[in-house]
């Protein structure tokens, strides 16, 4: 997938998001930093941007957890 990718990373004991090599945050959960980065995600891909938000797994890998076009609300629990 072209576009941007928002990763939910736990960065020096605290969730953020990591965005064009720079971190955001912190915020006090995972859940919390999901959200965020979905929120800013949709307002990218509402202006023509692809844009997806993948977490980090505890081996370092990454799972997709949401892609522009999925249902943002559902994904907002």
């Amino acid at each position: 997938m072209a576009g941007e990718r928002y990763f939910i990373v736990l960065h020096n004991n605290e969730w953020k998001i990591s965005f064009n090599d720079r971190h955001y945050g912190p915020y006090d959960n995972q859940q919390e930093a999901v959200e965020a980065a979905i929120a800013a995600a949709h307002a990218m891909g509402e202006i023509g941007i692809d844009a997806q938000v993948l977490t980090q797994d505890a081996d370092n890998t990454y799972k997709t957890e949401w892609t522009y076009g999925d249902d943002f609300y559902l994904s907002r629990r």
